[in-house]
């Protein structure tokens, strides 16, 4: 096939799935990538790039435009997510790459990206949100700080009027989980969905070796440029890290990923506390961490530092949201708390019994090698594909565009 993957940021480590999936799509297929950002590749992302897609185009979409699109879009029933990222610019690419390739399929990754295709578009169209952004703005305006909820309320309203026909644009629309993919049904139970997990990379986190660790340390990693790692982490250090000093007083905490520095910097110099920022591999982090975090208590989708921990084999406490529809069970393959003081002791027995560390870590690896390696889920998207360009193949229009 010849695939389309039209993109609102540059794909890099940070932005796993398109950073995992191209890759694999291009072993058997042709990739041809349009990306839209407010920043040119760098030298090292354009290397990556042109090793993985037969031909690239980028648009430079500068900030001053994405703010008067949005102001513009204040008064309208246009989320501003999408305002954000309207250019004329990026939908002539697409035309004119879908007019020179011909694609057999245009995969657009997160809602946003819609702005970059023209409605008239008649090639098989695989729109991949991720996250439901109803979901996710109806627990930012519940749980967030107060510009937060201002701005939550303001698009929840929004996307809970529009996500149906986001769907409804798309030949069949991709969600990382049911509860997600379920939010956006009730808006439009006529559009085709498919359900694809967020992956893992389980030759990268390759399973740690006990002698990795470091006694008594914690980690979160994540981008900080997400905000729900920055509430999920200010909620671990205010209200679940003294609990666990009280029982381990020797426990070190660590807070790694893209802004750590800068959305944390209040904490700085608290006790246990370390903060690291972006590095290049997290492997290293999760492999010296004896438990990792993921007290998430706002956002949508499934939380991928799950994944990671689990293929590492560092055992995860998590708060139910974090985990969204994963098929594990609290005491199995993680252990899964309701509250702060819960979350304290799961760590505190964790980082007190090797033997349960080890026995949950070997169940939680064995079901991400089976299910969630990146690998297996390039495979199943793959196939949604597929499937849509054999579908369609016998009704499939000479014309790339709807004409008059």
């Amino acid at each position: 096939m010849k695939i389309l993957y039209v993109l609102p940021y540059v794909p890099w480590p940070v932005k796993v799935n398109a950073f995992n999936l191209i890759p694999r799509l291009a072993r058997r297929h042709e990739i041809h990538l349009v990306s839209v950002s407010n920043q040119d590749p760098s030298a090292e992302q354009a290397e990556w790039i042109g090793s993985h897609c037969e031909t690239a185009v980028h648009v430079n979409h500068g900030k001053w435009q994405s703010v008067i699109g949005c102001a513009l879009a204040l008064p309208t029933r246009t989320p501003l997510r999408l305002a954000y990222c309207r250019s004329r610019r990026a939908r002539a690419a697409v035309k004119n790459v879908c007019m020179n390739v011909r694609p057999d399929v245009v995969c657009v990754e997160r809602w946003r990206a819609l702005e970059f295709v023209p409605r008239d578009l008649r090639v098989p169209l695989v729109t991949y949100p991720i996250d439901s952004m109803t979901l996710y703005n109806r627990r930012m305006k519940e749980a967030g700080a107060w510009w937060e909820k201002v701005l939550g309320s303001e698009e929840h309203w929004k996307f809970s009027r529009y996500e149906g026909e986001l769907a409804r644009r798309g030949d069949v629309t991709v969600f990382c989980s049911r509860m997600d993919l379920e939010c956006v049904r009730k808006q439009a139970p006529d559009a085709h969905y498919q359900l694809l997990p967020n992956g893992v990379d389980c030759e990268s986190f390759f399973f740690k070796e006990e002698r990795e660790e470091e006694p008594g340390t914690m980690v979160f990693a994540g981008s900080f440029r997400y905000r729900p790692n920055c509430h999920a982490v200010e909620y671990f250090l205010d209200e679940i890290f003294p609990l666990i000093r009280r029982e381990v007083p020797q426990a070190r905490f660590r807070a790694v990923g893209n802004g750590a520095g800068k959305a944390l910097a209040r904490h700085r110099g608290k006790a246990g506390f370390e903060i690291i920022d972006f590095v290049p591999d997290l492997r290293p982090y999760l492999a010296k961490a004896q438990v990792t975090v993921a007290p998430l208590t706002i956002g949508s989708g499934v939380s991928n530092k799950l994944g990671e921990g689990f293929a590492v084999g560092t055992p995860v406490v998590a708060t139910p949201l974090a985990c969204g529809d994963l098929p594990v069970k609290s005491g199995e393959e993680m252990l899964i708390a309701e509250n702060a003081r819960d979350f304290a002791e799961h760590v505190v027995k964790l980082l007190k019994d090797p033997r349960l560390r080890r026995q949950m870590a070997v169940r939680a690896r064995q079901l991400v090698e089976s299910k969630y390696d990146w690998e297996v889920v390039s495979t199943k998207m793959e196939c949604v594909m597929g499937e849509l360009v054999e579908g369609m193949r016998g009704t499939k229009s000479e014309h790339l565009f709807a004409t008059a």
